[in-house]
């Protein structure tokens, strides 16, 4: 088995660093390309710890898992000009497999399966020379969050988990080099053009025009063994979804836990694999379950706490303006699961097969499924998937962007949320709709994490912004069923 994830030589996690990605000689049939970003690493130290030590792999290249600094605005030209870089790389044979023309067939070829390229479009990486690894990933990066178990760092657990799967019994047909990067379209800061990338328990379909992000789904990912230790450390890269799932479900009183119950059984997530591999599904017409009109407060903010472990596979920027979507739409939004689980134990969710939630909104779809393990039959294992009734695909192209707010003023339904100065440095102002009292007012940051806390009363709230650091946050404030959500930029 070849494994080039590892054995990468980084600096200490947190410093600042440049990646300078040069492609010489013209004459010779490479591009002269200089590929300048200011990084940040952001793995966590776990990751580094297996990256750093796996024994017996060859070493591939080095400073791929520094990220980009996510104080910054989500900038399309520079995963264009990783894109466009990469394919400088590649030999005029392996362009061609690596980039297509959009058909809306092609875009739905994507799996969850270990089924190669027959089910998947692009180059697999397995057949990438060390140079052309490094350049392929990097466009990954650039392309994901940058939390820790999210965006680029589940990525990477997830490929690991494929290496712990091929040598624990499931042989060849598991290993991170059956991972696949495809370019539906030329990638370009002016026209339309879809990436594509992903293998076994991973898929990711993300869509540009005109230099915004215009759709960010369907996104799968999925986990055998749930948790698993590699050289001496341990890794759940998705542990972060079952809890929030888990607390969310947990929160609901008896009589709601009973509406949520759903009497279909599932064996997998609805809307999984792609359309082109068998995926005859459409989304439910009737949504079912609980709604969180009905819910409160704090129960909404599960809701959208578990809504936000999806989402933060995305670039901040982008994560922070679908999520201010979301949370618009949340008292139109549904949360369902089957299973034999109890009210109020958050343990009893998620914890055999078969066992299933769903989150259906107005534009949200998620899905967590259990299944007995297939290598590891001795446990479960998970499938889930994020999808948007809107923006799936990009609407083949041609959507709109979902990467910037639509209006400086946000709105929950009839209500509307003013704030200013924005960008803030000392002290952000809130104009509500109407007096609020004993409201809860959070300032969440881009890895979802809550880092300001208050109760405030009156038409106009203020917050002192002094103590954070510079970037983009969200701001909730939550009274009597009502959740006002807005982002600014410190």
């Amino acid at each position: 088995m070849k494994e080039r994830l590892q054995n990468l030589s980084l600096g200490i996690s947190g410093s600042q660093y440049r990646l300078e990605l040069a492609l010489a000689g013209l004459a010779s049939g490479l591009l002269l390309f200089m590929f300048s970003h200011e990084i940040k690493t952001v793995l966590s130290s776990n990751t580094w710890s297996s990256l750093l030590n796996s024994p017996g792999k060859k070493s591939n290249f080095a400073a791929v898992a520094a990220k980009k600094n996510t104080n910054e605005a989500f900038d399309v030209s520079s995963l264009v000009t990783a894109a466009l870089a990469f394919k400088a790389t590649l030999t005029t044979t392996q362009q061609s497999t690596l980039q297509q023309t959009y058909t809306t067939t092609l875009a739905r070829k994507w799996s969850n399966l270990p089924c190669g390229s027959t089910c998947r479009n692009g180059i697999q990486f397995g057949n990438l020379t060390d140079t052309q690894l490094e350049a392929a990933l990097s466009v990954i990066q650039l392309a994901l969050g940058s939390g820790t178990n999210n965006g680029y760092d589940e990525f990477l657990s997830i490929r690991l988990a494929e290496d712990w799967l091929g040598d624990n019994g499931g042989g060849s047909g598991y290993s991170s080099d059956l991972r696949w990067i495809a370019f539906l379209n030329t990638p370009s800061e002016t026209g339309a053009w879809m990436l594509q990338f992903g293998g076994h328990h991973y898929a990711a379909n993300i869509a540009f025009n005109n230099g915004h992000v215009i759709g960010a789904t369907p996104f799968f990912v999925a986990l055998e063994p749930t948790t698993f230790t590699l050289n001496g450390t341990s890794y759940a890269p998705m542990e972060d979804e079952k809890t929030a799932l888990r607390n969310m479900l947990a929160s609901l009183t008896s009589a709601e836990f009973t509406t949520a119950k759903l009497s279909t059984t599932f064996s997998d997530c609805l809307m999984s694999p792609g359309e082109s591999n068998g995926n005859t599904n459409t989304f439910p017409t009737t949504k079912q379950g609980v709604k969180c009109s009905n819910l409160t407060d704090t129960q909404k903010d599960l809701v959208i706490t578990a809504i936000e472990t999806y989402v933060n596979d995305m670039d901040a920027a982008t994560a922070a303006v679908i999520m201010e979507k979301y949370t618009n739409e949340i008292d139109d939004t549904y949360i369902a699961f089957t299973g034999s689980a109890t009210a109020g134990s958050a343990s009893t969710f998620l914890a055999s097969n078969s066992n299933y939630v769903r989150i259906d909104g107005p534009s949200v779809w998620i899905e967590f499924a259990c299944q007995n393990g297939v290598v590891v039959q001795n446990q479960i294992h998970y499938h889930s998937v994020w999808r948007d009734h809107d923006s799936d695909y990009g609407v083949d192209l041609t959507g709109d962007p979902i990467d910037e707010s639509t209006a400086s003023v946000n709105t929950l339904g009839k209500n509307q949320l003013k704030l200013y100065p924005n960008p803030a440095t000392d002290m952000l102002y809130v104009d509500m709709p109407s007096a609020v009292t004993n409201a809860s007012v959070s300032v969440i940051d881009i890895s979802g994490k809550k880092i300001l806390n208050k109760t405030a009363s009156g038409s106009k709230i203020e917050i002192d912004v002094r103590q954070l650091a510079k970037g983009t946050y969200v701001l909730r404030i939550s009274e009597n069923g009502k959740i006002y959500n807005a982002k600014f930029i410190k």
